[in-house]
């Protein structure tokens, strides 16, 4: 009865400190969103089917006008971005020589073109280093029909869409504005509006479904079609066996770092608003001069700029979970967070934490540490942070760290010496990355407070010690604030004022004291101070500037 009586009382101190609007966005997140993130999936799908719709009806022409306008913009990107020169097919001299000699008479020459498994039904004799097929065993493409041609000196993949405006149009889009951003796709050549033709460049390079078929998975159609393994199953349960069937050589193919590239990639397309839904081991090529992946194929491709960030996480997660199926991994999805969360008891989580999306650790409604103290007290009382360079002496789960950064601090280190914290702040930063679509530059270093005196880090625009530096002893408090002032200009103190908690020592209370913090900070380097202590609240900050 007591504790129900005592959190009772608590109810209008937090209400008044997280003040009214705060406090219905946190009921908010309990209660609310979790119900609305179970029927987002729902919504969508329906809006990713009235898009499509929109595009077919009317959405369409408009854009090809607009692309045909600036089909030089789409020519001059693509000249900045992969190309492979026809020499490097590795073709021998006298059929090189004629190729080049047949290039000066046509626009593009066919040098070979590609079946329904990525075979080349070549026209020029051997080409090394790509798996290649009679006319007799030539298996047609389902849908686009894929020629591998000679234009300008280089060498190309020609698409043939057909009637099919909508893909062709797709295609377009992703390859230009991906190809903008530095992403490891093919540079587009030549387009041809009328025909709806797109050539783009041809990467040099081994295809991962022909590299795992080599080492025994049965995934390409015809060995599927041939396998009795597979002739009684379902079309769904087909397609799930093959990729176990690629799963279960991955590993003799491509290492974990190759697998940690890829998805580095699909997260580079997540950024640019575009959802991949073609993730498949035939669309990655292990490229040969350097050993990246590039991705292919991106009729599939959709962009979604003006979607809001609550809908586009639910496209994520699809990339992400087919992603995670192919190549064996657990990239963070709401379903995997949900569970890793559900996994961590509340005692577990000194720093409260709000990811987004209802997704929380810890009790937010407290405003003395984690995402409470953020909105409570620090945001507000911290300089302007865009570009900022800071150290956090104490960083716990990283919750701090991370929230500077996403206020628009450049880098953030963060001292701390417990094992289990970091791991847990490591999961935090994984996390907001999955939640902000973003890299944060947030980097642990695992150590006692007192070794930063050692390093050589550099300078730091601000440096924080929140709740940390009263448990060292006096002369260590006071030489490392003397070394703090070397390495910064503006240094955030939290204290923490609340008696009788169990400390060991009653002379740590001196020492979490205002007072106390106050003139460590005045003696050691930092002339300009400042106390930020709302009534009654136990952690105000002691602000020291030069």
């Amino acid at each position: 009865m007591n504790r129900t009586f005592r959190r009772m009382l608590k109810i209008p101190i937090v209400l008044t400190r997280n003040g009214v609007v705060h406090s219905l966005y946190v009921f908010h997140v309990y209660f609310v969103l979790p119900f609305l993130v179970k029927i987002l999936p729902i919504y969508a799908k329906s809006y990713c089917k009235l898009q499509k719709l929109m595009q077919l009806c009317w959405r369409a022409e408009r854009e090809m006008r607009y692309w045909r306008l600036h089909r030089e913009e789409l020519l001059e990107t693509g000249r900045k971005g992969y190309r492979a020169k026809i020499d490097e097919l590795g073709l021998d001299p006298k059929t090189l020589r004629s190729l080049r000699e047949a290039s000066q008479n046509e626009k593009s020459v066919v040098i070979a073109e590609i079946d329904q498994d990525g075979f080349f039904l070549s026209h020029w004799g051997m080409i090394p280093n790509v798996p290649l097929i009679s006319e007799k065993d030539f298996m047609a493409r389902n849908r686009f029909t894929l020629e591998v041609v000679a234009i300008d000196e280089y060498v190309g993949v020609q698409k043939h869409y057909k009637e099919d405006k909508l893909a062709f149009l797709y295609e377009i889009r992703a390859l230009h504005q991906l190809g903008l951003a530095g992403c490891n796709v093919p540079a587009i050549i030549d387009v041809d509006f009328d025909n709806l033709t797109l050539t783009v460049s041809y990467i040099l390079g081994r295809v991962l479904r022909e590299e795992l078929a080599k080492r025994g998975a049965i995934l390409r159609d015809r060995d599927v079609d041939d396998s009795r393994d597979f002739m009684s199953l379902d079309p769904k349960t087909r397609w799930l066996k093959r990729v176990q069937e690629g799963k279960r050589v991955l590993h003799r193919a491509v290492d974990p770092q190759f697998v940690e590239a890829l998805f580095a990639e699909l997260a580079k397309i997540h950024r640019c608003s575009f959802i991949y839904n073609d993730v498949k081991y035939g669309n990655v090529i292990i490229e040969k001069r350097t050993g990246k992946p590039f991705l292919v194929d991106f009729e599939y491709a959709r962009y979604y700029p003006k979607l809001g960030e609550f809908v586009l996480r639910v496209l994520r997660d699809q990339d992400v979970e087919q992603f995670n199926l192919h190549f064996n991994t657990e990239k963070l999805t709401y379903k995997i967070i949900t569970e890793k969360i559900k996994g961590v008891k509340r005692d577990q989580v000194y720093a409260p934490v709000y990811f987004g999306f209802g997704l929380r650790m810890g009790s937010i409604w407290s405003v003395d540490a984690g995402y409470g103290r953020w909105h409570y007290i620090l945001k507000h009382n911290l300089p302007e942070l865009s570009g900022k360079r800071i150290l956090d002496l104490g960083a716990n789960n990283a919750y701090n760290g991370i929230q500077l950064l996403r206020s628009g601090a450049s880098e953030v280190i963060g001292f701390e010496l417990d094992g289990k914290y970091i791991a847990q702040g490591n999961f935090v930063q994984a996390v907001f990355e999955w939640s902000d679509n973003r890299q944060y530059n947030f980097k642990y270093i695992q150590a006692d407070m007192r070794r930063v005196q050692a390093m050589i880090l550099g300078e730091f625009d601000i440096v924080m010690a929140l709740c940390s530096i009263y448990y060292l002893d006096d002369d260590s408090i006071a030489r490392l604030v003397r070394h703090i002032s070397t390495i910064t200009d503006f240094f955030v103190l939290q204290c923490n004022t609340e008696m009788n908690i169990g400390r060991s020592d009653p002379h740590v209370y001196d020492k979490a004291s205002v007072e106390y913090n106050l003139a460590v900070v005045k003696r050691n380097g930092f002339p300009i101070t400042r106390v930020i202590a709302p009534f009654g609240y136990s952690r105000p900050l002691v602000i020291g500037a030069k």
